[in-house]
């Protein structure tokens, strides 16, 4: 079993509930979290920023079958690389141990 995360920011978080979906992933959770890029110079808009400009984002969570992760981790790749947001959904998987 692995437990995927899929973090994005809030605007595509219906992008990755479809996801799940996509891979019958019938049971998830989803948290709101806010990111933040201190030591990286951005622009919002017209108003530019040399600091920490907090990101509203998503974190959306299952336990699955090791194939099953791995499926959806190839989603998630693909639609990365086509993604010309410059903030692609990010990805990670992590071994289950034991769930009861």
């Amino acid at each position: 079993m692995k437990l995927i995360a899929i973090m994005c920011l809030e605007h595509c978080s219906k992008n990755v509930r479809n996801i799940f979906k996509q891979y019958e992933v019938s049971v998830f959770s989803e948290l709101d979290i806010r990111g933040h890029a201190p030591n990286k110079p951005i622009s919002y808009g017209w108003w530019p920023s040399d600091g920490d400009v907090p990101n509203y984002s998503s974190l959306c969570f299952a336990i699955v079958s090791d194939e099953k992760a791995e499926e959806i981790m190839d989603g998630i790749e693909k639609i990365s690389k086509e993604d010309g947001t410059g903030h692609p959904a990010r990805a990670f998987l992590l071994d289950v141990q034991r769930m009861i």
